[in-house]
């Protein structure tokens, strides 16, 4: 993936890539778990990437989910659905160019929603992560 250059970018007319970016950068910041994501656009007549993480807890789904669709939206692309609010096990939000799956630790294990991506498409997140663990560094303070 290519490199955001601001991350406060207005998203509203975003490539998806730039998009996906965006949502792993916002779930990286806030230490969700097991982070994957797949550019599935070839494959897919429903989205271009699919971004699946785990959260600690059913309250913990709930809040990355929102905190998602509220920076996203603030940053112009608001969610076109949110799914599984009231189970609080798996929400799915969808930004139709990007869906994130968010989970908690049972139902990404029992749903293993990777096992259906191809494995050939998963995005390489490291450079997000760098970028992510750079900012966050207490040394650049």
């Amino acid at each position: 993936m290519a490199e955001m250059q601001i991350l406060t970018e207005d998203l509203k007319n975003a490539s998806s890539e730039a998009l996906c970016e965006a949502v792993i950068d916002l779930l990286l910041e806030k230490k969700g778990r097991n982070l994957t994501a797949y550019a599935v656009g070839e494959e897919s007549a429903i989205t271009d990437y699919y971004v699946n993480i785990t959260a600690t807890s059913s309250t913990a789904v709930v809040a990355l989910a929102d905190e998602v669709a509220e920076k996203m939206s603030e940053r112009g692309k608001r969610p076109s659905r949110i799914e599984g609010r009231s189970g609080a096990s798996w929400i799915l939000v969808d930004f139709v160019d990007v869906i994130l799956n968010v989970f908690d630790p049972q139902s990404r294990e029992f749903y293993d929603i990777d096992r259906l991506m191809p494995a050939d498409r998963k995005v390489d997140i490291e450079p997000i992560k760098a970028r992510v663990d750079e900012k966050f560094n207490l040394k650049n303070i």
